[in-house]
């Protein structure tokens, strides 16, 4: 009959097809993004699994960071020592502290220089040995001179006797004496003590050379 079901196809609305769909409905997981469920002791794993993991990261970036931090404040207060203009004929020597003008001719001497604050510069004419360390308080007049400085100029270190202390004048310090350091034989040379207040550097420079090369090295010393 035109316009009848078949009998062997069930209606939309038939109560087959409402069943079977509901059904496949009720099926579908509408969560399967979420995986399979946890138990509640993997429930308890996983956060303490978090907990370990926040407890190994979150330390290394708060190093990291204080590092970052540390090295930013070292390289900031690194010292980039005076500036100064050396005469015609001479050159500029700085430790980062002090600077002073020796002669162009002179080159650093290896044998006398190392990382602990010696720095030996020398030529045909002469030397100038400088030997570099902290100190709190200021130096006084008639301290003794660092064993270093009885090595510069000599094949094997000598002690000398200083003389004639007394306060200079080395712009940039807080403090600052002259002595004539001598040794039998007829050496003679001229030694500086100078302490900067602001760094806590105290500089002893000594300097074997003839009369104006000597004045010339003494008086561009700055700090």
């Amino acid at each position: 009959m035109e316009g009848a079901a078949l009998p062997d196809r069930p209606q939309p609305d038939g109560p087959h097809y409402g069943v079977d769909r509901r059904r496949g409905a009720e099926a579908v997981d509408r969560h399967r993004e979420r995986g399979l469920d946890l138990t509640p002791e993997e429930l308890v794993a996983r956060r303490r699994n978090r907990r370990l993991l926040l407890g190994v990261v979150l330390p290394s970036i708060v190093i990291l960071a204080l590092a970052l931090v540390a090295t930013t404040i070292f390289w900031g207060n690194e010292p980039s020592g005076p500036s100064i203009s050396a005469p015609a004929g001479y050159k500029a020597v700085s430790d980062g502290y002090f600077a002073y003008a020796v002669p162009k001719a002179w080159a650093t001497n290896p044998s006398f220089t190392d990382d602990a604050g010696d720095i030996d510069t020398s030529g045909s004419s002469g030397w100038a040995g400088e030997h570099r360390a902290y100190r709190f308080t200021a130096p006084v007049l008639g301290e003794t001179a660092p064993a270093a400085l009885q090595a510069f100029g000599m094949s094997r270190a000598a002690a000398f006797d200083l003389a004639g202390g007394h306060p200079v004048n080395v712009p940039g310090a807080a403090v600052s004496f002259g002595y004539t350091a001598t040794r039998p034989g007829g050496f003679r040379a001229t030694v500086i003590d100078s302490w900067n207040s602001r760094t806590g550097v105290e500089l002893w420079l000594m300097v074997a050379a003839p009369g104006p090369v000597t004045e010339q090295i003494v008086s561009s010393l700055r700090s």
